[in-house]
């Protein structure tokens, strides 16, 4: 970020980076940093992730002062946590890419009228 951080603001970076890493770990190889060497795509993702936590702490997608207002992407708030392409890269890196799960939908069409199977009415007593 090409800044100098004040003590707090260290501490707060390092803090970051620990539980990012963690993060990282968890969805990745347990074995990163301790036994095995961690890819660079992922030093690259938690990076970034550890920068927009810096930046944006409390997360927050807008802010407005008189005249002037600023707006964030939505995945610009996503603090310490990973977006989907983020996660995607880690899981990739670590060779995690076998069955997921995927969210399916399903057009619903919705008659106009009532459908009786078999031709018949029920509401006029037609059993």
């Amino acid at each position: 970020m090409a800044v100098t951080f004040s003590p707090v603001e260290s501490v707060a970076a390092g803090t970051a980076l620990d539980d990012i890493s963690a993060l990282a770990r968890l969805y990745g190889m347990p074995t990163w940093g301790k036994t095995s060497a961690v890819p660079e795509a992922v030093k690259a993702v938690v990076l970034a992730v550890a920068e927009r936590r810096m930046r944006n702490p409390e997360g927050y997608v807008s802010e407005m002062a008189g005249e002037y207002s600023y707006r964030l992407p939505e995945a610009g708030s996503a603090g310490m946590f990973f977006r989907p392409d983020e996660l995607t890269v880690i899981r990739q890196s670590s060779g995690r890419t076998g069955l997921v799960s995927v969210p399916v939908t399903r057009p619903v069409m919705v008659a106009h009228e009532r459908y009786y199977p078999h031709g018949k009415d029920y509401r006029n007593g037609d059993l």
